[in-house]
């Protein structure tokens, strides 16, 4: 039987991205125990390990037919996920494989809390409305990342909204059309779930979806959120289309706050001019974005028996966490761990809350061990803690950190590298070495050593900060520092041994790294398209070049540091002497 014309043309656009490096690609064979996890009528998606990485994730596969307006759709997705796969909010996108029966498959985060109507099914007796207004308002966040990338997602509705370690995420982007496409129109109508329909498409089978219709569909996913159940469950889908034709909704549920109400009405209004923008709603739960609510934690947690031992030790200072002011500034917002700055107010200072995000027995001692060092620590250049502090909100616990308002040094470093002396270099190095000797001296390994966490003070001396993490130490740690744009500063030896374990040579590899950033005054492997191409050259041997006229003992000393073997790096302190002997030479 002949192909037809377009599915040649989707197959051969798919291969052309993954031979021009736009879409990467991984061998099958990397990937261990498929589960089917899900099969519909376009598509099965298999549950399955990643080896290489050590990652869970999904596999999602594209059912062709004759006609190939599925591998058109699957091509139109992977495009669409290129664009926004980076954003929290959003179900990673990795890459592609091909299993044996030539079907390509995308790469995926798995989702370990499946999707939003079975977390509201599971979860929702227990859930605050605190909790439910974070829901809707990480939900929002992916929404409007979307718009603002010209994209319309065209079939928002809790199955295609993932759960993962409490998140929200958006997937299936099957129906998804660039805003500029004209192939947005209604005829798809019947892939979707009539509850989430725009109207109009019933009205009009031309109807070209727009923005108001993610926002119509949005406004009913803020209803179920509220209810803790599917709308209009006793119809049939005909029957729902025919209702919400005529204008009819689902009526409030008692006890929903009504400025809620409101919302969701305005949202699915039949009128799309009536709907409310992006911007409207992103307000409105603005203050449950900027502040972590997720789901309460069991307070008997290994992280939490051993912070209340220490703390009834008095080896770590406790304070409430009433001292602080709620509306907290957002820093940044990971996976392990989220940063805000607030207000002390006893203490009328500006300070740095970093909330702990992990449960691992054993990394919860990494992290109680450098809290107990943090607090007795006096250097000036490691970040001051001052000590602990609980939400009461999340039970999550919290470091509380000086605020350091003059940037980072990637920052530092782009903006003020035209005019800084050799000299004024080695002084910024010197001083991260010397951080990083006075860790090393107590037994304390950073592990996420980077241009970014290293800041600047007022007077332009060099802090080291970024503790509380050594999660990122383990097997699959270099997934995260990929997302966060921190694989440069990864030692080969995680991405050849997903059992590798990280220690105060890992270290020296990101000091040397970050040697070289300081010598050429640029990110390094800024020219890369992505992290994975960084991750590969790495690998692969290679490393940066140096920068025409740095001194070659200095060149001699990062290369060293960050020398594939880790046995053959210098300690910190052969580091220090060279980098003051090169300071009293010039």
């Amino acid at each position: 039987m002949e192909i037809s014309s377009k599915e040649i043309g989707g197959r051969k656009w798919l291969e052309k991205a993954i031979s021009d490096e736009h879409i990467k690609f991984f061998d099958y064979s990397e990937f261990n125990g498929k589960e089917k996890i899900n099969d519909s009528v376009t598509s099965f998606i298999y549950k399955s390990e990643w080896t290489t990485c050590g990652l869970i994730v999904a596999l999602k596969s594209i059912k062709l037919d004759i006609e190939g307006k599925d591998m058109e759709s699957f091509a139109k997705e992977l495009q669409l996920l290129q664009k926004v796969w980076f954003h929290p909010k959003i179900n990673p996108f990795y890459g592609v494989t091909k299993d044996p029966s030539e079907c390509y498959m995308m790469i995926l985060q798995f989702a370990n809390g499946g999707n939003l109507r079975e977390f509201l099914n599971e979860k929702f007796s227990k859930l605050q409305w605190e909790e439910k207004y974070r829901i809707a308002g990480e939900l929002a966040e992916g929404l409007s990342f979307l718009h603002n990338n010209n994209i319309i997602h065209r079939n928002l509705h809790p199955k295609n909204i993932l759960v993962h370690d409490n998140k929200i995420m958006i997937s299936d982007f099957c129906l998804s059309k660039l805003m500029t496409s004209d192939s947005s129109s209604s005829n798809s109508i019947i892939e979707g779930m009539p509850s989430f329909i725009d109207p109009q498409c019933f009205k009009d089978p031309t109807y070209k979806r727009t923005t108001k219709s993610d926002i119509y569909s949005y406004g009913v996913v803020l209803w179920e959120i509220s209810s803790g159940h599917k709308p209009f469950p006793n119809l049939r889908r005909i029957q729902i289309a025919v209702q919400i034709n005529t204008g009819k909704r689902e009526k409030p549920i008692d006890g929903t706050p009504q400025k809620y109400v409101e919302l969701y009405t305005k949202c699915w209004d039949d009128d799309p001019a009536k709907r409310p923008e992006m911007e409207e709603i992103i307000k409105f739960f603005d203050p449950y974005i900027v502040k972590p609510i997720n789901t309460p934690v069991n307070t008997q947690n290994p992280l939490g028996e051993l912070i209340e031992e220490a703390i009834s030790e008095k080896t770590i200072n406790f304070y409430n966490y009433d001292e602080f002011d709620d509306h907290h500034k957002v820093i940044v917002e990971e996976e392990f761990s989220s940063v805000y700055e607030s207000k002390w107010k006893p203490r009328e200072l500006i300070i740095t809350l970093k909330y702990l995000q992990v449960h691992n027995k054993s990394f919860d001692k990494k992290i109680v061990k450098q809290l107990k060092f943090l607090q007795n620590a006096v250097h000036p250049n490691i970040v001051k803690f001052y000590g602990i502090t609980k939400d009461p909100s999340s039970n999550y616990y919290v470091m509380i950190m000086k605020s350091v308002d003059g940037g980072c040094l990637r920052d530092y470093l782009m903006k003020n590298f035209s005019k800084l002396q050799w000299s004024r270099q080695l002084v910024v190095a010197i001083e991260i070495a010397e951080g990083l000797e006075y860790l090393h001296k107590n037994d304390i390994s950073h592990l996420d050593l980077n241009s970014k966490i290293i800041l600047v003070c007022k007077e332009e001396k060099m802090v080291i900060a970024g503790f509380g993490i050594p999660e990122r130490a383990n097997k699959a740690s270099f997934s995260t520092s990929i997302v966060r744009g921190m694989a440069a500063y990864i030692e080969p030896q995680c991405l050849k041994d997903q059992y590798y374990e990280r220690d105060m040579r890992s270290d020296i590899y990101s000091l040397g790294v970050i040697l070289w950033e300081i010598s050429s005054g640029k990110p390094p492997y800024k020219s890369f398209q992505d992290e994975y191409q960084t991750l590969f050259h790495v690998n692969e041997g290679g490393r940066e070049k140096p920068v025409d006229g740095t001194n070659p003992e200095y060149v001699e000393l990062y290369k060293l540091c960050w020398d594939e073997d880790p046995a053959k790096r210098p300690d910190i302190k052969s580091v220090l002497e060279t980098l003051k002997r090169l300071n009293k030479i010039d």
